[in-house]
């Protein structure tokens, strides 16, 4: 992956940490060692002056490298972070608040937007924001406790029908005109309560699911489109299967 350029390490030190110094004397080993921890240490602290460069050169200076070839040169990268701070004791709440600081000191972000998007989180926030996450998708909200009532309500108010009819067709000695005043009020009630429930019900649908399904589709229709006969083409079965088991 590293060319002829200049980099952090040179070609011999790369080959030499690669072999494991083998080959060398106990005196070269030490002195390459104490070179390489000297370019190390540089390299680390020049980090201090790429905080807020261009990312315009950030993307030309990786341009030739895949996505899989920089997706394993990040993970390397902070694989080493993440070690370099449990052999100083660093903690990582203070690391993110560090880096909250120095993304704030840089007020000016216009060649280097991507200062912005930065959005790190210590285990406390993570852990916080999961059980908000969690007692909000398992706690309902006022309409749904309120689509739950009227729908209760309906039940309720249906229930006595069959009783009507038991008694008319079983016993009939009933007072008509009451039970025909019972049964219209009981009837407007049911109806009020299931269009309340039914109407609740379907804007909720509207909002959470259909209308977030057409505002992708309206920014990027051809996207949309082509992504969602990948995606059914690629396992149709396992789909079709996934939307059973959901129902």
């Amino acid at each position: 992956m590293a060319g002829k350029s200049a980099s952090l390490l040179t070609q011999t030190q790369r080959s030499r940490i690669r072999d494991d110094f083998d080959g060398l004397d106990e005196e070269k080993k030490r002195r390459d060692q104490q070179r390489i921890r000297e370019r190390i240490r540089s390299g680390l602290l020049d980090f201090q002056l790429l905080v807020d460069y261009p990312d315009r050169q950030f993307e030309m200076a990786l341009d030739d490298l895949s996505d899989d070839e920089l997706r394993t040169a990040l993970a390397s990268n902070t694989i080493v972070v993440e070690r370099l701070c449990e052999l100083n004791g660093i903690d990582r709440a203070e690391l993110i608040n560090e880096v909250r600081i120095q993304t704030e000191d840089c007020t000016d972000t216009t060649t280097a937007p991507t200062l912005q998007q930065i959005d790190l989180q210590t285990t406390a926030e993570i852990r916080r924001q999961t059980k908000a996450e969690v007692e909000e998708q398992f706690e309902d909200n006022q309409w749904d406790k309120r689509a739950s009532r009227l729908g209760k309500l309906a039940i309720a108010f249906f229930l006595p029908f069959p009783l009507f009819a038991y008694y008319d067709a079983y016993i009939g000695e009933i007072n008509i005109e009451v039970i025909n005043y019972l049964e219209a009020s009981l009837g407007v009630a049911f109806v009020l309560c299931i269009s309340g429930w039914f109407l609740i019900t379907s804007l909720q649908t509207l909002k959470y699911d259909i209308v977030p399904v057409f505002e992708r589709f309206r920014r990027e229709p051809r996207i949309f489109v082509k992504r969602g006969v990948r995606n059914f083409l690629k396992s149709p079965r396992e789909r079709i299967r996934q939307g059973w088991d959901d129902l």
